[in-house]
């Protein structure tokens, strides 16, 4: 059974440069659809997803909004991103300055194996 989840990654940065936010663990023999995709930098900037099994995606969205802690005032991104698993997907952002800031981004997506009790 299929459920809906969701992964917030959060960081400190204070870069101009790519930085990572974290990574998601696609099991083997599982698949996730990514619905959706948010990111709150303070600053502006940018973030991109990245699917070691789609090595050409770019995946680079500007960021939603510049309040890091209100998701409600910006809409995510729609997205239709089918990951089977083993796969990795990792979220990188990009500020605007090297003024340190808050950054969270949001993914949600749905599990293709849900519990099975």
């Amino acid at each position: 059974m299929a459920y809906t989840d969701s992964q917030v990654f959060s960081a400190t940065v204070a870069t101009t440069s790519e930085t990572s936010l974290g990574t998601v663990n696609v099991p083997s023999g599982r698949s996730y659809l990514i619905t959706s995709l948010w990111a709150g930098l303070a600053g502006g900037g940018t973030y991109r997803i990245a699917i070691d099994t789609y090595p050409s995606m770019q995946g680079v969205r500007i960021a939603n909004a510049s309040d890091p802690t209100n998701i409600g005032a910006n809409p995510p991104y729609s997205e239709n991103i089918s990951v089977s698993g083993p796969a990795e997907i990792t979220v990188y952002c990009s500020n605007i300055s090297a003024t340190s800031t808050l950054i969270k981004c949001n993914m949600e997506y749905i599990d293709s194996a849900g519990a099975t009790n």
